[in-house]
Parts: structure tokens; C-alpha cells; sequence
């Protein structure tokens, strides 16, 4: 008796082991040993790098997909280093460094800081004003730093908001629908933003665990391994050039199908995953645009289908409901899967 997810063509069909390591780029040893999801619904990988040094800091890279509050914050905060580290040196130099010098401690430091900011954004209020040689260095060097700064930060905010951005929504689920008499995999998308999106083509890879005979080493023969395998599912549709209101991307379920004659115990005992790449461009900015996203087999409801999105208004304008994205509803009848 076989055990349950085994797939008989292959274990009867030994399979080297260069060809089980044909993956998404996710490697071996992620494919075989995560217990989690590759990708999270966000699209963000469930992987971790540890000791990359600081070698592996892309300062540019973070500061453009940090989140914007995290942005504002992180801009604030080296804003009030700088203007504390000349703060600092000012009142290194002393009383005669500037003018209208309080008694030291906060007071003078806090004159010291107020100033730097003056000079830092070229306010120049013109009671406080160098009054020795180092002090001016100190201000000449200062001004250089804030035309720096003020370039980069400018820099890094227009790069913030040229980047192409998108709001792809995904259907909370996936389901096996009816489908020109047999069953399809069926999923919805959706572009959440305003602006329209056209060339939009879709990438869908079925992932899971098999229990198939690998060739091992010279003269030790055959052995049963339970691996992870990836096929990409052939869709009824992979691109369509226009996106305006919503897509409902269809897998149909045939025999040459790798969930032909699967189940929901199947799946989730295989630990099945379905990853989903989106590529589009941006009509308004003409740029690339992707999106990630996917299912695990606790996804996947069976036996249903999705409900009706569009709807007309009383001119006979068509009008798309965001909020019925993932509303769902059950079906029986001779299509459905025992």
C-alpha cells in the first residue's frame, strides 16, 4: 500500500538529484527544510540572513523601502545628530567662539545647538555670529554638510515617490470551482489603486512535498525521500492587456494537472503552497510594476465559487465592488469534489 501523497508514475521513475533541486531560486535546503510558507501574503520572503556584516547595510536601498513614517523619523533623528555634533564642537571651542555665549552648561549648548540649526538651514537670524577663526571653519564646514545634506535627503525623497508602487489585491482565498464540466483553481486580483495598470501577466507555481525513489550514491541503489517539487501551472488565460477592473486567473484541473485527483487532506498533508507572480506596467508612469503573493493549502477552499463583483448603476455605468473581492460561496451538484 502506498502511503498517503505518493505519486505512483514517480515512484516507479527514479529521479536524479540535480534534477530535485530545480527550483525558484529558493535553494535546497530552504525548499526541503521550511516549515513555513516561502511567501508571506504580502509577498515578503520568510527567509532570514544572519551575519552579513555591515557590509550587507544597502543605506540607499533601505532608506527608499523603509516605511514613510520610519523615514520621516530616521530623516529627523540624523537631522538632530548633525545639528547636536556641530552643537558639540561650537561649544568646544569656548566663550569667545560666538556671541551672546550664555554661562556654561545647558544654556550655552543649547545656544550652541540653535545656532548650528540657523547656519545648518541658512536662516541666519544675525544676533549669533562667529566671533574667532576656528569657529568660522567650523561654520564654513557645517554650511558644506547642510548643502550635502539638504541634496541627498532631497535626493532620496523624489527617488521615495518616482518609485513605481502598485496595490495588487489578492482574494483572501483560493477555491475549486466548477469549470466547463470538470474543476479549475480559481483566484481573484485586483488593482487597488486609481491609476490603471495594462500588459498584466500572471505567474503561478504549485508547490509541494512527494514521496518519490531517488537515485543515491554508486552501488547504494534507490531510495525513497520525501522531497519538495514545483510545477507551473498552465492557466486558461497568463496575460491580459487590459486591467480595469478585476481578474479572476483560472487554473483548470486536467489530467496532466498536478492537482488532478488531489484533496484538501492531500495538500495540506504535502504541505502545498501556491506562489503567484503579477508583472504589469503603470499607464500613468510607463514603469514595471510586480506583485507576490500566496496560498497554502488551509487557503484553498474547495467546492465554491466566487461571487459576482461587477455591477451596473442606473446610467449603465459598470461599477466594480473592492469590499466583494474575496466573497465566496459554496457549490454542490455533480461538479463538486467528493
Amino acid at each position: 500500500m502506498q502511503p498517503a501523497g505518493i505519486r505512483s508514475a514517480n515512484a516507479a521513475r527514479p529521479t536524479s538529484l540535480p534534477d530535485l533541486n530545480a527550483d525558484l531560486g529558493l535553494g535546497g535546503a530552504v525548499a526541503e527544510g521550511s516549515a513555513e510558507r516561502f511567501l508571506n501574503r504580502d509577498g515578503t520572503f520568510n527567509v532570514q540572513r544572519q551575519h552579513t556584516g555591515l557590509q550587507g547595510v544597502n543605506l540607499y536601498g533601505e532608506l527608499l523601502t523603509v516605511s514613510w513614517g520610519r523615514f520621516f523619523l530616521l530623516m529627523a533623528l540624523a537631522y538632530m545628530l548633525l545639528n547636536a555634533g556641530f552643537a558639540a564642537l561650537y561649544n568646544a571651542l569656548g566663550s569667545s567662539a560666538l556671541s551672546e555665549m550664555p554661562a556654561p552648561g545647558l544654556q550655552r549648548f543649547l545656544a550652541c545647538f540653535f545656532f548650528s540649526v540657523q547656519t545648518f538651514g541658512t536662516i541666519g537670524f544675525g544676533h549669533i555670529y562667529p566671533r574667532s577663526v576656528a569657529a568660522d571653519w567650523v561654520v564654513t564646514g557645517e554650511a558644506f554638510v547642510g548643502l550635502l545634506g539638504v541634496a541627498l535627503a532631497t535626493g532620496i525623497l523624489f527617488a521615495r515617490f518616482s518609485r513605481p508602487s502598485h496595490r495588487m489585491l489578492f482574494s483572501e482565498s483560493a477555491v475549486i470551482a466548477p469549470y466547463q464540466g470538470g474543476q479549475a483553481l480559481m483566484f481573484r486580483v485586483m488593482n487597488g489603486h486609481r491609476t490603471q495598470l495594462i500588459d498584466l501577466s500572471a505567474e503561478v507555481t504549485f508547490s509541494h512535498f512527494e514521496e518519490i525513489m531517488v537515485e543515491g550514491l554508486p552501488g547504494a541503489g534507490a531510495e525513497l525521500r520525501r522531497v519538495r517539487r514545483f510545477y507551473p501551472l498552465a492557466l486558461e488565460r497568463s496575460r491580459v492587456t487590459f486591467f480595469p477592473t478585476s481578474w479572476t486567473i483560472v487554473h483548470p484541473i486536467l489530467p496532466d494537472s498536478p492537482l488532478w485527483e488531489q484533496t484538501g487532506e492531500l495538500l495540506e498533508a504535502d504541505d502545498a503552497e501556491l506562489l503567484v507572480v503579477l508583472r504589469a506596467t503603470d499607464d500613468a508612469s510607463q514603469q514595471s510594476i510586480h506583485a507576490r503573493s500566496s496560498y497554502k493549502a488551509s487557503e484553498m477552499v474547495w467546492n465554491a465559487r466566487f461571487r459576482p463583483i461587477h455591477s451596473k448603476d442606473n446610467a449603465g455605468h459598470l461599477r466594480v465592488d473592492v469590499a466583494r473581492l474575496s466573497h465566496i460561496e459554496r457549490v454542490t451538484g455533480k461538479n463538486a469534489a467528493p
